[in-house]
């Protein structure tokens, strides 16, 4: 097997205003697979707010020989034989490696990645279309663009400052079901209680990381008071961080680029499904590669956010 390494950019549509600031790109790593005359690809995105580089991403995949591996080979059990968990190579790397020898798999025995998961339920997930912080001009943009493609479901970021005006320039647009995505831009418990149930009023499907990760104290105050589910994104990492975090979420947030790609990424919802927590499979702008990858997870999710490949432009990578 040949493995190829691409450093990229990848340019949003629009603007990403978040609490975590304004972001135009967000750079990434492609990883190119050839087996056989077969070519796949996986993406690792490496937004600036996390410690993770292109340099150091390329150091991670450089560090596993894979020129003896061929056919026939199990993705699940490949990986923990060449040494590749999440104790060894950072998640996105790990992510982007994952899911391009998923593909290859799939493509090779003329099957899907659902199918090789064996996942055979329908996909019922609501999917939303994710519209971050912006003025009522460009969000009428925003939703134009959404409803273009196929969403007929929001997903407003918030950032701590401008959420009532956010909240109400998308009602003065529209009556379509939206939810919520604090990015942890929440500290006062009482005005987030009193937002929280206008939320509520207004037809809010749910509330993701409203306060900070660490703050499990208002985020249980906050579950218990409000009748719809409250989402774990940053607080929620890895298959650890479930154990720690279920009494104060209703449910959680999958990534594969936070986790380290789809095997561990069906470890996490096999353990939040036992301890009946809500799943909603989301994405870090890793375009159509790595929404497509994460589709196969999708049918046992009651939310899809795999909106990244209608956020980013042209990726001249494709599967």
């Amino acid at each position: 097997m040949n493995i190829t390494l691409h450093p990229y950019r990848l340019e949003f549509v629009f603007p990403f205003r978040i609490a975590h600031g304004v972001r135009t790109h967000t750079d990434a790593v492609f990883v190119e697979l050839e087996l056989d005359g077969i070519r796949t690809f996986g993406v690792s995105t490496l937004p600036p707010y996390l410690p993770y580089t292109q340099e150091s991403t390329i150091a991670n995949l450089s560090k596993f020989d894979l020129s003896r591996v061929s056919f026939p080979y199990q993705t699940n059990e490949l990986l923990p034989a060449l040494g590749i968990m999440p104790s060894t190579m950072e998640a996105p790397a790990m992510a982007a490696l994952d899911m391009a020898l998923w593909t290859l798999e799939a493509k090779i025995k003329g099957t899907t990645i659902g199918s090789l998961l064996g996942i055979d339920k329908p996909d019922t997930a609501i999917r939303t279309y994710t519209i971050s912080v912006c003025d009522k001009v460009e969000m009428a943009e925003r939703i134009a663009f959404g409803k273009e493609h196929g969403f007929s479901t929001f997903k407003l970021k918030f950032n701590g400052t401008d959420d009532k005006r956010m909240l109400e320039d998308f009602r003065c647009l529209s009556d379509a079901p939206f939810a919520v995505d604090a990015n942890q831009s929440w500290t006062d418990i009482n005005d987030s209680i009193v937002l929280a149930n206008e939320l509520v009023s207004l037809g809010c499907l749910l509330i993701e990381q409203p306060f900070h990760r660490d703050d499990v104290i208002n985020t249980m105050q906050l579950k218990k008071t409000i009748g719809i589910p409250i989402i774990a994104d940053e607080a929620c990492q890895n298959y650890r961080d479930v154990e720690r975090i279920d009494m104060a979420y209703s449910g959680i947030n999958i990534k594969l680029q936070k986790c380290g790609g789809l095997i561990e990424a069906y470890r996490i919802i096999r353990l939040a499904k036992a301890k009946t927590l809500k799943l909603l499979i989301g994405c870090m702008s890793e375009s159509e590669i790595g929404c497509t990858a994460a589709e196969a997870l999708s049918p046992l999710c009651e939310w899809n956010d795999l909106d990244g490949r209608y956020l980013v432009g042209e990726v001249p990578f494709k599967n």
